[in-house]
């Protein structure tokens, strides 16, 4: 039995699969082209969960919950929309796939069930990137890109991981 977490954005999707003890099994990141159709997206992503199902049977599957609010100038209401329809295809998808109906998570509940404490003003994807790698040494790995930032979609990965745990800790206080 495994654990899937999901950190969904139009761009990507960040993917881990945790075991009972919550080693890392699994943890990529599927990038979409900007001029491919959201209906093209989901239909990639349900060809690789139909490949975990195959592989793996999960015990809960979570999903970031996609932002509800407007982050100052960096997101619009159109931004917004299709984030959201994208969010729910792909929870329909996990719905049909996995069989069961996908527990959406709060990213700041999550880190907060974790003691992950980002201070206002910081690099939130650099901190989580950072406390994932130190939680996991030998099991998060990652590329630098020429100018020493981890490659795009690093911190997917790393937010997925962090959906999973977060998921694991709220269903555990449930």
């Amino acid at each position: 039995m495994v654990t899937i977490g999901l950190d969904i954005s139009s761009s990507k999707i960040g993917i881990a699969v945790l075991d009972k003890d919550e080693n890392i099994i699994l943890s990529e990141v599927i990038k979409f082209k900007s001029n491919t159709a959201l209906e093209d997206r989901a239909q990639k992503f349900e060809k690789r969960m139909r490949e975990l199902e195959k592989a793996h049977v999960p015990y809960c599957v979570y999903i970031e919950q996609p932002a509800l609010m407007f982050k100052g100038g960096k997101t619009t209401a159109q931004t917004m929309a299709k984030l959201q329809r994208f969010n729910g295809m792909c929870s329909y998808i996990a719905y049909v796939v996995f069989n069961m109906v996908p527990t959406l998570v709060n990213p700041r509940s999550a880190r907060a069930r974790l003691n992950l404490k980002i201070p206002r003003g910081q690099n939130t994807k650099k901190i989580i990137i950072e406390w994932v790698t130190e939680r996991y040494k030998e099991q998060f790995k990652y590329n630098m890109t020429r100018h020493g930032n981890p490659q795009p979609g690093t911190d997917d990965r790393a937010d997925a991981i962090v959906v999973a745990l977060g998921g694991i800790k709220l269903d555990n206080e449930a």
